[in-house]
């Protein structure tokens, strides 16, 4: 019997993992696409300095959220996006580097919720 609440205990903290994890990585997405999209107005309307406090604040933000994405997630997509991240001041096409950003943003969310494709 003793085994039988051991396996009920562990099925139970492993599906609170998992969706602490999903709501850790939705949420985390989320909060980086709305800052990338900022900064992209700002790049249009050719805002600099605004621009390169929103990219400021990404940075902080990656910086701060890093570390458990990492324990958590395949580290090839999230290498490339903490490269994207870390150069974006540095970028010699600003347009481009944010889009490319968005866009590994959004990958790697994809590849780390839960769906049937992902599962198999």
């Amino acid at each position: 019997m003793k085994r039988v609440w051991f396996a009920v205990a562990f099925i139970l903290l492993s599906a609170g993992l998992c969706i602490y994890q999903q709501c850790y990585v939705k949420t985390s997405c989320e909060k980086m696409f709305v800052i990338l999209e900022e900064a992209q107005k700002f790049e249009n309307a050719k805002d600099k300095d605004n621009r390169n406090k929103k990219i400021e604040e990404l940075q902080r933000y990656w910086s701060a959220r890093n570390n458990f994405l990492f324990a958590f997630s395949e580290h090839s997509t999230l290498d490339e996006l903490a490269k994207n991240i870390r150069s974006l001041k540095a970028a010699h096409s600003m347009k481009s580097s944010l889009e490319e950003t968005k866009v590994l943003v959004l990958i790697f969310y994809e590849n780390e919720r839960i769906s049937f494709s992902n599962i198999l």
